[in-house]
């Protein structure tokens, strides 16, 4: 699982348009500490990788649930091109097409 403490596509369709993003993120959750029947792990860093891999050598007893953090403020390139017609800023290209 990966996680950037928000709703990636509400934070990236908001978020540029300079709207309040506090309804579409979230406190940071623990996740790894819910993780019933299974091991768990929290990534924050490449350096925390070697419990993933420590868990891929064995023994294994559990599955391993892996709560990637993910750096919030990079965002994917890909998700804010994607909403940029749905704020209105390619509108006026398309009308006057």
């Amino acid at each position: 699982m990966s996680r950037d403490e928000g709703y990636g596509a509400e934070v990236h369709h908001f978020g540029p348009g300079g709207c309040p993003l506090d309804t579409v993120t979230f406190p940071p959750t623990g996740i790894a500490a819910i993780a019933g029947g299974c091991e768990a792990v929290t990534l924050r860093t490449s350096a925390e990788l070697k419990a993933v891999e420590d868990w891929v050598a064995g023994p294994r007893s559990a599955p391993l649930l892996v709560d990637a953090k993910v750096a919030g403020e990079y965002g994917a390139r890909w998700l804010e091109e994607a909403f940029r017609g749905h704020r209105g800023e390619d509108r006026a290209v398309s009308r006057a097409g």
